[in-house]
């Protein structure tokens, strides 16, 4: 009887060991690609710029990513940064346009709740200023580091917050170097899968 009753348990045991890693595995499966949408606001390093294009203009973003072990993730992210402004001698109208393709890691720690995370990376950018004098429409390779946190409201759904800075040098027309590069901070909404 007591044989019977420890072989009882072991298979009881067994089973719900047994339901907890198949679950594990469902969720871990489940939980590999992340997308997020987001908007903020981004401010370009260049002393001229804030004169010609003004202070925190809006850009909007969308990341994608995916968990490749741990705590770690790869990710590609881009987003739509355009700014209208007035040169600063004519007052004549001016157009700034800047569109990345960025390829970074990011680690994400945190508990099941609030998950703070660091990234780094490179990206491409495509970058075009039109106005009366001319239009330079160039790309550029520049590099950027990211910190933020994710809020998980339910188990799907996140919210993202992060602060990033981008270094991207470009020469103009003249041959001097402009850093389009600067900080961003951006709000998002995303969902893991």
């Amino acid at each position: 009887m007591k044989r019977l009753s420890i072989l009882l348990i072991f298979i009881f045991a067994s089973n719900i060991l047994n339901a907890q890693i198949i679950e594990n595995n469902k969720t871990n499966h489940l939980k590999k690609f992340s997308i997020c949408l987001g908007a903020g606001i981004r401010n370009v390093t260049e002393e001229r710029y804030e004169e010609v294009y003004g202070k925190n203009n809006i850009t909007f973003s969308a990341d994608i990513g995916y968990k490749i072990f741990g705590a770690s993730e790869i990710f590609l992210h881009t987003d739509y940064f355009k700014c209208d402004g007035k040169l600063t001698f004519s007052k004549e109208n001016t157009t700034l346009k800047i569109i990345p393709v960025e390829l970074g890691a990011r680690y994400i720690l945190g508990n099941k709740i609030i998950k703070p995370y660091i990234g780094a990376g490179i990206g491409y950018y495509i970058y075009k200023e039109e106005n009366y004098i001319g239009t330079i429409d160039d790309n550029k390779i520049g590099f950027f580091a990211e910190g933020g946190i994710r809020f998980l409201v339910t188990k799907p759904l996140f919210i993202d917050l992060k602060f990033k800075y981008i270094s991207l040098n470009v020469k103009n027309d003249e041959g001097s170097d402009i850093q389009l590069g600067g900080i961003s901070y951006m709000g998002g909404i995303g969902v893991t899968f």
